[in-house]
């Protein structure tokens, strides 16, 4: 069975890559230029802005976590558990 994000989850997948990212002491536009992409998708992205940036937000949690998020998902209180 496949969930979708709603709207709070995508601003906990949001605030937890900021969080991976300000541990990582990198600022916006160095994430944006680590990860390939702009400072406004990751700031989008970590502002929860909608499903568009959810591929953003996740590939910041594999980066800055050093782990994978590829299977499926669960957002638990903040945390993402990798089944």
């Amino acid at each position: 069975m496949v969930e979708t994000l709603s709207y709070l989850d995508i601003k906990k997948l949001g605030a937890l890559a900021r969080k991976l990212r300000i541990q990582a002491k990198l600022s916006q536009a160095q994430a944006a230029n680590r990860l390939g992409t702009t400072q406004s998708n990751i700031s989008a992205a970590e502002n929860g802005k909608g499903t568009r940036y959810i591929g953003v937000a996740l590939k910041m949690i594999e980066e800055f976590a050093d782990c994978s998020v590829s299977g499926p998902f669960y957002m638990v209180t903040g945390i993402i558990i990798d089944d």
